[in-house]
């Protein structure tokens, strides 16, 4: 796929905004831009070892871009935000919340919450750290389409002296710090390309390395003094300096459009995302109506073949809407809608559908008559991963006599069946948040008809308002126990309903070459989370 620089910039802004950011969320970096000669390749391809040209610890930066992580308009540099800016919180890589900043934080009904903050904290040219640039860091973040998604929860922010601000949110949450992962920068810099942080280092006035912050707090823990930048925003640039050790680190998303191999004789660490990989229905398609059609489908997808297969395990696999990880995702109850052939024509079967006119292919009867199965199976070509998924399901179910034909289509071509409804099934990406609401899936619009384009993330055009209801009641249940038992009734409800049939969460690479670095624990939201926890040998 041969695309200008224009072509390519467009196309990743408008993933940014659908699927892969399709709304509930918006807690990742931005998609790279890579060369487009260099051609999409799966998992495991190699590239070609190369001697390492130096003993420094270098990174990838865009020195045109600003490092400015509010504005977050560089994917390269938001890499190692962390570095240089403390966030208001922190998820951790087993979705927990901690903070740097924050010493105590309260809330009564989860929608007035009141936060302290710690006023020893200074930035790196002296100025302490205060409540109002903290507000002022997640009030420019609301406006950021990096952030956006997340904080539209926040009705109203203000800082209520030197050290407390407060927040309103327009409904309860109890899960509410988890969204505010974002960083810090001083009131009044948004405009300000390279602002000054509170964190472990800062930028050289030279503007090509990262030097330790001498008033950071973490100053004497880090594992180095100097971390050098290097430009190689070009692909092949960048590709050639990780080969040759001119920069020790990259991140790579394997199911994503622009992946890239790399060679085994690096060392790859994965670390797991809130990237849901799903099935969905069109529930107005007559193929559709009911559940157990659509959990049938369920029944015909292996998921394990498809993260460990397709995907060289950079995928979780999932029947549950949260992911495995969580102590929220119910293992005994998640096996019972594993992969089971048997069980997907048992139900088709129950379902109506059945091979009326033994032509070995299974019919549906509609007022009596019999008619021919033709399922819409619509997917976007741009991602190889999601494609050789969707096709291996599509395989599955014709296996069964499910007469599917899957159409791997542009993402405009994509977006639009999705708004207009022609389809059946789609495969779909969403980040969620870490809070694990989905409920932006299920939302009905109002004032929608068929004569109308669709608009919004409710494709499978459901008017079921429980699944609002439940997602309601476990986001405002203040008690872990009985909020467990909340997200119980949401997977329940959405596996048992099957309006959507969670595949898998999706992976991350981070690879560095062999013996440099060890104490890794990169989350999703954080490459360098506890970077003072590293061991970097440099040979």
């Amino acid at each position: 796929m041969k695309l200008t620089g224009n072509q390519l910039l467009a196309l990743a802004l408008a993933l940014a905004l659908l699927l892969t950011g399709c709304g509930a969320s918006g807690g990742g970096a931005q998609t790279d831009i890579p060369d487009p000669a260099y051609d999409q390749v799966m998992p495991g391809t190699e590239v070609k070892e190369r001697t390492p040209a130096d003993r420094l610890f270098s990174l990838n930066y865009d020195p045109e871009a600003p490092l400015n992580p509010i504005r977050a308009e560089s994917s390269a540099n938001m890499q190692f935000w962390s570095l240089l800016y403390d966030s208001v919180f922190t998820v951790n890589p087993d979705w927990s919340v901690s903070s740097e900043v924050v010493t105590e934080w309260t809330s009564d009904d989860y929608i007035w919450w009141v936060f302290h903050i710690d006023t020893s904290i200074t930035f790196s040219d002296g100025e302490g750290l205060t409540a109002a640039d903290v507000t002022y860091s997640i009030q420019r973040a609301q406006q950021s389409s990096h952030y956006a998604n997340r904080l539209s929860i926040i009705y109203g922010i203000s800082a209520l002296s030197s050290d407390t601000f407060a927040i309103t949110t327009k409904y309860a949450n109890c899960q509410f710090p988890a969204l505010l992962n974002i960083p810090i920068i001083r009131k009044g810099d948004y405009f300000e390309d390279r602002p000054v942080g509170t964190g472990p280092y800062m930028l050289s006035e030279e503007g090509d390395r990262l030097v330790i912050n001498p008033l950071s707090r973490h100053a004497e823990e880090m594992p180095l003094q100097t971390i050098y930048l290097l430009d190689c925003m070009d692909t092949s640039d960048r590709i050639r300096a990780f080969e040759e050790a001119r920069i020790d680190l990259v991140v790579n998303d394997p199911t994503g459009m622009y992946n890239l191999g790399y060679g085994s004789s690096n060392e790859t660490r994965y670390f797991d995302t809130t990237n849901l990989h799903f099935i969905g229905f069109n529930t107005e398609s007559m193929y559709f109506l009911t559940a157990a059609a659509r959990c049938a489908v369920g029944f015909a997808a292996d998921r394990d073949y498809v993260v460990t297969s397709l995907m060289n395990d950079c995928g979780v696999a999932a029947t549950l809407p949260v992911h495995p990880g969580s102590a929220y995702y119910n293992e005994a109850y998640a096996k019972t809608f594993n992969f089971d052939p048997e069980k997907a024509a048992l139900m088709f079967e129950n379902a109506g559908v059945q091979d009326y006119d033994n032509d070995g292919k299974l019919e549906m009867l509609v007022t009596g008559i019999v008619v021919e199965l033709n399922i819409r199976f619509i997917v976007n070509s741009d991602s190889t991963a999601k494609v050789l998924a969707a096709r291996k399901i599509c395989e599955q179910l014709n296996d069964l006599g499910i007469t599917t034909t899957l159409y791997e289509l542009t993402w405009s071509d994509y977006i639009e069946r999705l708004e207009t409804g022609d389809f059946d099934m789609y495969y779909g990406e969403i980040r969620l948040t870490p809070d694990w609401n989905l409920s932006e899936l299920f939302r009905p619009r109002e004032n929608r008809s068929k004569d109308t384009t669709f608009q919004g993330m409710n494709y499978s055009r459901t008017r079921d308002n429980n699944y609002l209801a439940l997602y309601e009641r476990y986001l405002g249940e203040a008690e872990e126990a009985r909020r467990y038992e909340d997200f119980q009734d949401i997977s329940r409800y959405i596996t048992e309903t099957g309006i959507i049939l969670p595949i898998c969460f999706e992976r991350r690479e981070l690879l560095t070459h062999r013996g440099v670095a060890t104490g890794i624990s990169a989350t999703q939201y954080d490459v360098f989370h506890n970077f003072n926890e590293w061991t970097i040998e440099l040979k």
